[in-house]
């Protein structure tokens, strides 16, 4: 859908921005955010090693990053060139307007309702208001509109600079708080007359339109990191002004206010745009007849990762591509299979387990090899197996008995097979078992029976264990015949002998438990569980 209206002909600055966006993400992988800091002139040409010429942007990656060149995706280079010609249309007014604002601090923005009069000449509230945009109803008179949109307003904010408290200070000091006098005209009309001593100037209204307008870093686009100033409103390539586009304009008192400049492609505007819609404000999806389409600008940074993976760029590589400084492995979406049919390209010996089969062995209560379900050396592939009521069990008991006896949720030997009902079955058994024991636990725990606390930690882990494995089980992401791992808790017969001889110390077994968490913690999660 983004493709199709990408190369189709757009008309509003809205959709305009929302796919260029899109395509300028597809192209590198960033971050939505960092689109703030893209400038006006971002491309750059360079020669890679055979000598080939290939384009790069300027680019700011957050996250302590810092200011860096990305490459951009081959083939991507045209739908750069075309989204940045896009643009430029869209925003050149505004950057021009953002110069101005810059360099004309004490002046008050420019427009055709500007009354003709010195920067310090007194203005009454109707001319204040016509240099606000703030029109004037015949029911609402110029001063209490100049009063409520503009020095009460402003004056609400959590946040407010210290020229512009001044000065709403010195209006309302100035403020006549009374009703006012009524003024007869003709004997029957009438209107109200202040004593306001507070005198109102293009100077004054100036420093009431930044505040209100202006962002707090104006001229930059983003806050400083360790000082270093980034990029100006004036050079951004996604600059517009405040109100420009449709779904943020302001038309309360029928006058669209756009004295301030922003970032057209913010993320709260992008996320609504591509699915995050409210009933007052469609996606652009919606706009264009293709229903509920929703995605989030950041899937595109995950796809653009997954792909230089199946490409098979280093993780290194990947994460400075990213603008990442630390490992990335999260955003790679590789599904196992792929990734096991990648390595066997390279390691011939790899073996490929067929889930199907391995089912179907397992159904049927066929005999299982360990070759069946995991990579072996040679000579280990055609030890046998067995299976458990819950699932299936890799300890070789030719070498040694059972170290955990028969305490499979404990044990990280054990495999649960996707698919396997009866085995499913069993341990949803096992769970309502547990749930049994762990509630009977916890009251004993309220009645203060001696050594009840560690009864409640004990089964509650086995309980959360279960729990987890069918929630992963049942999950439909999985394909039947792919085996659950169990997580060990590091506890064996031998292990349980040495610390009660006080040859180890149990906090050295617990600390490689993973899985082991506080007694509030566990109860909060065990809460949960519905059998």
């Amino acid at each position: 859908a983004i493709g199709e209206l990408f190369n189709n002909t757009l008309t509003t600055p809205l959709d305009i921005v929302t796919v260029s966006a899109c395509s300028l993400l597809l192209s590198l992988p960033s971050r939505i955010g960092e689109l703030a800091d893209v400038e006006r002139e971002c491309v750059v040409f360079k020669e890679d090693d055979v000598g080939a010429r290939r384009m790069f942007l300027r680019w700011y990656a957050e996250k302590g990053f810092g200011a860096t060149t990305k490459p951009v995706m081959t083939g991507m280079e045209s739908v750069v060139e075309r989204a940045i010609n896009l643009l430029v249309p869209v925003t050149e007014e505004a950057r021009a307007y953002a110069a101005w604002l810059e360099d004309h601090p004490d002046e008050f923005p420019p427009h055709a309702g500007v009354p003709l009069k010195g920067l310090d000449d007194p203005l009454t509230y109707v001319e204040a208001c016509a240099a606000l945009k703030t029109k004037v109803h015949s029911n609402h008179s110029a001063r209490k509109n100049f009063k409520d949109q503009w020095v009460e307003s402003i004056s609400k904010r959590a946040s407010i600079g210290p020229v512009a408290q001044l000065l709403l200070d010195e209006i309302q000091q100035g403020w006549d708080a009374t009703c006012g006098s009524r003024i007869y005209v003709s004997g029957t009309r009438h209107y109200y007359e202040y004593n306001d001593k507070v005198v109102i100037t293009l100077r004054k209204l100036n420093i009431l339109v930044r505040e209100k307008y202006l962002p707090k870093d104006f001229p930059y686009t983003t806050p400083a990191e360790d000082g270093k100033k980034r990029v100006k409103y004036r050079d951004a390539l996604l600059t517009v002004r405040t109100g420009s586009l449709p779904d943020e304009t302001k038309k309360s008192l029928l006058m669209t206010r756009d004295f301030g400049v922003e970032i057209a492609a913010n993320p709260n505007r992008i996320a609504a745009q591509l699915g995050g819609a409210t009933p007052r404000k469609q996606s652009i999806f919606q706009r264009h007849g293709y229903g509920n389409l929703k995605v989030s600008s950041h899937s595109f940074r995950h796809e653009l990762n997954t792909e230089m993976q199946y490409a098979g760029l280093s993780q290194l590589l990947i994460d400075a591509f990213s603008g990442r400084t630390s490992m990335g492995s999260v955003y790679n979406h590789e599904t196992v299979e792929d990734r096991t049919q990648r390595v066997a390209q390279y390691h011939p010996k790899t073996k490929y387990s067929n889930a199907a089969s391995r089912l179907e062995k397992v159904k049927t209560n066929q005999p299982l090899s360990l070759s069946d379900v995991t990579d072996l050396h040679e000579g280990e592939q055609d030890l046998i197996i067995h299976q458990t009521h819950v699932g299936i069990c890799v300890h070789n008991f030719a070498s040694e008995p059972c170290p955990k006896m028969g305490a499979c949720l404990t044990c990280g030997k054990l495999g649960c097979v996707k698919g396997d009902d009866v085995k499913l079955a069993n341990l949803k058994e096992e769970r309502k078992d547990l749930k049994c024991r762990y509630d009977k636990a916890l009251d004993a725990q309220s009645r203060d029976i001696f050594g009840a606390s560690e009864w409640v930690k004990k089964v509650g882990m086995s309980l959360y264990k279960c729990d987890a494995l069918i929630r992963t089980l049942e999950n439909p992401e999985l394909e039947n015949g792919d085996i659950v791992w169990n997580a060990d808790n590091g506890w064996t017969l031998t292990n349980n002998a040495a610390a009660m001889a006080g040859l180890i110390d149990v906090k050295d077994i617990e600390a490689k438990n993973e899985q082991l968490m506080s007694l509030d913690d566990l109860s909060a999660m065990l809460d949960e569980i519905e059998v």
